[in-house]
């Protein structure tokens, strides 16, 4: 019975970080670094393509590359998202992301799920006979997102990713 009281009074939040977590946060933190250099890269591909569409949304070679950029960003992000989202959690529960930051990033992970639901239904229909509306809406849609992302990586590089760092180091 003391056992069992012992293991309901003992939290994982009271007790000093396990030893595996520090090194695994930190990687998850070095690794989204690197994967936002990345995104970086592509993200001003991306807005390349959408640009150029936007120009001239009659131009399939515009189109196709426009499309190609989508599907090699489109592979990678959700995940991702994920590994960021459990990150913000992680820190969330600390009290290391302020309430402004933590509102901020929910209204833009909402915005990232409607722009990435539209390219998905639009980019459907690319390979078919389209007007050059439906280019243009992608294009348009294309550029919205990779706005978006530029902010987004720049708010974690910015903001949340020295947060976690601070809240795990300074355990």
């Amino acid at each position: 019975m003391d056992a069992k009281n012992f293991a309901l009074r003992k939290s994982p939040c009271n007790s000093p970080l396990p030893e595996l977590e520090v090194p695994m946060i930190n990687t998850m933190v070095a690794c989204l670094g690197v994967e936002h250099r990345k995104l970086n890269g592509l993200d001003m591909r991306r807005a390349l393509a959408a640009s150029r569409l936007a120009d001239d949304p009659g131009a399939i070679t515009a189109s196709q590359q426009a499309l190609e950029v989508w599907e090699e960003i489109r592979q990678d992000l959700w995940s991702h998202l994920q590994i960021e989202d459990e990150l913000v959690s992680w820190g969330e529960a600390r009290h290391a992301i302020p309430s402004a930051l933590l509102d901020r990033l929910k209204n833009e992970r909402q915005e990232m799920r409607n722009l990435i639901t539209t390219l998905h239904e639009r980019s459907l229909g690319l390979d078919h006979e389209l007007t050059a509306d439906d280019r243009s809406a992608f294009a348009q849609t294309l550029l919205a997102l990779a706005r978006t992302l530029d902010s987004h990586v720049e708010r974690y590089d910015g903001g949340v990713l020295p947060s976690i760092l601070r809240a795990l180091f300074l355990k």
